[in-house]
């Protein structure tokens, strides 16, 4: 049995042969240029929509970042003025202690108070302290918000002054704390030594109310420093899982250079072939006679 083609059939083949090498080449080439293995979702609309749904992902991370260091920022401000605080109140309880010698005269009584103001005028300062964007380092316990800072993981998004300094001052009156009424309440009892009139407070009372806000005062910091360490925990996590979803989104969307590099050269191989022969065909005797 004898096949025989028309000259149309071997035009046509010819044809549709360089066709198809050119957009193999051209497919090739765009994956080699652009760095990624589709263009359009019809190229692998699974591919491309898990690497959308990466994309997401990653914008969800580069949030828990930004809440990140915006916690982070935030109790690093409250711990330094703590820090300090807490110092300042160390050196009211060794007043303190100095007040209670038996040899203290009027005068030492009133340099011992000199002291004192000074301390609870500083502290006074510090409590209401703004950082350098301007907004207050301990807010009012109702500004406190809870922040996201990996998922399904909440923490305070700075140190509530009520928790910090007692429940009844607030930013706009903080003489009505706790820490600055006991401290107040210090300063007056040296006043009234120093005056030789009775202490309308007793020394006994007096250091049980500045040892209560050292104390509390302690336990803000301690809590601030362990919302602190969370957030470095999940920080390590999230930048360990931000990589891995980085190196998932390249393996799934990203050309693999080396072979896209190798299969444009095979595509530019056969086009130049496909070429070369439909040259030779119209040079043909049988391309003559169409």
């Amino acid at each position: 049995m004898t096949v025989r083609f028309s000259s149309n059939q071997v035009v046509d083949a010819g044809v549709q042969g360089m066709d198809n090498a050119l957009a193999d080449a051209m497919s090739w080439n765009q994956k080699v240029t652009s760095g990624k293995q589709y263009s359009k979702a019809s190229d692998n609309a699974y591919a491309v929509s898990r690497g959308v749904r990466l994309d997401f992902d990653i914008s969800r991370l580069d949030m828990f970042k930004a809440n990140q260091n915006f916690v982070t920022s935030s109790h690093a401000n409250a711990q330094t003025q703590m820090d300090s605080m807490i110092n300042e109140m160390n050196s009211l309880k060794q007043l303190f202690v100095q007040s209670q010698s038996g040899a203290l005269n009027k005068s030492n009584f009133a340099a011992l108070k000199v002291q004192a103001e000074q301390i609870r005028d500083t502290i006074k300062s510090q409590m209401t302290a703004r950082d350098a964007t301007g907004n207050p380092i301990f807010n009012n316990d109702a500004e406190i918000n809870k922040v996201q800072i990996e998922p399904n993981v909440m923490v305070e998004s700075g140190v509530s002054f009520q928790k910090a300094f007692g429940s009844d001052g607030n930013l706009t009156y903080p003489e009505s704390s706790s820490l600055y009424k006991n401290i107040n309440n210090f300063v007056t009892y040296l006043g009234e030594m120093a005056s030789g009139t009775m202490p309308t407070k007793a020394a006994t009372v007096v250091s049980d109310g500045l040892n209560a806000s050292f104390d509390q005062l302690t336990m803000a910091e301690q809590r601030s420093g362990g919302v602190s360490s969370q957030v470095d925990n999940a920080r390590n996590a999230m930048t360990a899982f931000g990589t891995q979803m980085a190196a998932s989104q390249s393996a799934l969307l990203d050309t693999d250079m080396a072979a896209a590099t190798a299969s444009y050269t095979r595509a530019q191989t056969l086009l130049n072939a496909a070429q070369a022969m439909f040259a030779r065909l119209q040079q043909s005797n049988l391309f003559s006679k169409l």
